[in-house]
């Protein structure tokens, strides 16, 4: 794709340094207790092997300081820099999620304002409960008519960053940080750029949330990256998308975020919200990971989108179903279009049910599901035998309950549309009353969750995945809220919560 490199992006330093203390074969008085393997589980060791846990390491010889890196780590981020385009890039073995806790409180302290889209993960709002700012939630665009939560509309950021605090017991002020998520859980897009733009012209630093695009910056056929279009803090999920293993994540800084983020703050964070035991295996995947797709990465995503893109061109014609990024079915540009979101809404199946038959029937694991979509997420390891396995389970699908609904499905001549229960992609945003952080740490009691309404929550309550609340610490229970979350209850979905799925009692302000 052109991209030029500065750095050897074949060099993998830090594994280099496990695989060298590993061979060196020492006499291992360190921690952890299994010493290299010698007191793993038989049963663990016949399955996973024996070099895996040679280089279940901590800080040892050869293999760097984590939280004060100064050689191999070091040279690692800094080739990861490079490959990003970043001014500096950071390691992070607790997940995307404490590097947006970081983010955040590196750019916000107490009573800050910080102007975010209702759609971000529940990690962000822990960021606020951490640094005590106060959120200005923005619905971004939804397309009701497909449950489809777009991007977040540049003119909705400048309103909200122009206007006052939503509380009365707050002055006015000027946003501090501006947080986006880019591309979503179904391939939708923001306008990174143009937020970028708006963001800096009010004085805030733009974070985004990026964890499903690191890939995004390796073949010219994917949308640009947040780093490209002027974001100043980027959090991504390695191993969502990249090769790493899971929970090995990165934070990026952009090259010109020197003016709105203290560098050394972004490392003092990090250090307080990751683990001083950090897993040396997570640290070498995000090395070769890395190298991986630094080298490779263009010929490799030439390989997935060309068999998604004849899936997808499958599936657009099957009666019945859609698929999201097909001629004709396409969110706004630009689409993301490793991930393929399916709805069967045409054969009277919500995405639920999808989800379930493709689990059960055709042994294929999709990524999670939706009142309408049924969401598959395709990666570096994706073949062309998986995405034609997917077209022709659909395929199957689509015959299948047309023939069991006696008439071809609607959006094709003469069917008709068996009914499927309506659900909103987002409920709207809950009145807030206090910020997260003072619901967080106040006095709680625990009530039933059918007299909730009107109280003030002290939790979030997250359908999971994708993990974008619903309910946030010192929101207002609508009715609207209770009623959303009353349906998700019924349908089944997997709820992050102090009562879990039940949902049969919420923690509120005493």
């Amino acid at each position: 794709m052109g991209r030029r490199y500065l750095l050897d992006q074949d060099k993998t330093p830090l594994f280099d340094a496990v695989r060298k203390f590993a061979d060196w074969d020492p006499v291992p008085f360190f921690i952890p207790s299994h010493k290299m393997g010698a007191g793993i589980d038989p049963r663990f060791k016949s399955f996973a092997g024996e070099n895996i846990f040679k280089i279940d390491l901590s800080e040892v010889r050869w293999t760097d300081d984590f939280h004060g890196a100064s050689s191999s780590i070091r040279e690692a981020q800094e080739l990861a820099a490079d490959a990003w385009g970043a001014a500096r890039s950071h390691f992070l073995v607790n997940g995307t999620s404490g590097g947006i806790i970081a983010a955040i409180c590196s750019v916000c302290g107490e009573g800050d304002r910080i102007a975010m889209p209702r759609n971000a993960h529940k990690s962000a709002v822990y960021g606020l409960v951490a640094s005590g700012a106060e959120p200005v939630y923005i619905m971004p665009e939804i397309d009701e008519a497909r449950g489809l939560v777009l991007g977040l509309a540049p003119a909705a950021l400048e309103q909200a960053l122009s206007q006052g605090s939503e509380r009365r017991d707050r002055a006015p002020a000027a946003a501090k940080a501006v947080f986006t998520v880019s591309p979503t859980y179904h391939g939708t897009m923001s306008d990174t750029k143009a937020l970028a733009e708006i963001a800096h012209r009010h004085g805030a630093a733009l974070i985004a949330d990026e964890a499903h695009g690191n890939h995004m910056y390796f073949n010219e056929r994917l949308p640009e990256g947040a780093l490209e279009l002027g974001a100043d803090i980027v959090c991504q999920s390695t191993h969502k998308m990249s090769g790493a293993l899971t929970q090995a994540s990165m934070l990026h800084l952009g090259k010109g975020a020197g003016e709105r983020v203290d560098f050394d703050k972004i490392s003092a964070n990090l250090s307080m919200f990751q683990t001083t035991s950090p897993s040396y295996i997570l640290l070498a995947s995000l090395d070769v990971a890395r190298s991986y797709i630094a080298t490779q990465g263009e010929a490799l995503l030439d390989g997935v989108l060309d068999a998604l893109e004849a899936a997808r061109a499958g599936i657009a014609a099957l009666p019945g179903i859609e698929a999201l990024g097909a001629p004709g079915l396409c969110p706004p540009e630009p689409y993301e279009p490793t991930r393929l979101a399916v709805s069967a809404r045409g054969l009277g199946l919500d995405g639920y049910g999808l989800f379930r038959i493709l689990r059960e029937q055709y042994n294929i694991e999709c990524e999670f599901a939706d009142p309408y979509w049924c969401v598959c997420v395709a990666g570096l390891g994706t073949k062309p035998a998986h995405a034609e396995a997917l077209a022709e389970a659909l395929a199957r699908i689509s015959k299948s309950q047309g023939d069991a609904s006696n008439g071809a499905p609607a959006g094709k001549a003469g069917g008709s549309t068996l009914p499927v229960a309506s659900s909103k992609a987002l409920p709207p945003i809950p009145p807030m009353r206090m910020t997260p952080r003072e619901a967080w740490f106040a006095g709680k009691e625990t009530i039933p969750f059918e007299a909730a309404r009107g109280r003030v929550s002290a939790e979030m309550v997250v359908p999971y995945p994708p993990g974008i609340p619903v309910l946030c610490p010192g929101e207002t229970i609508a009715s609207e809220t209770h009623e959303f979350l009353a349906e998700q209850k019924s349908r089944g979905r997997h709820l992050h919560c102090s009562a879990g799925d039940a949902l049969e009692t919420l923690s509120v302000v005493k």
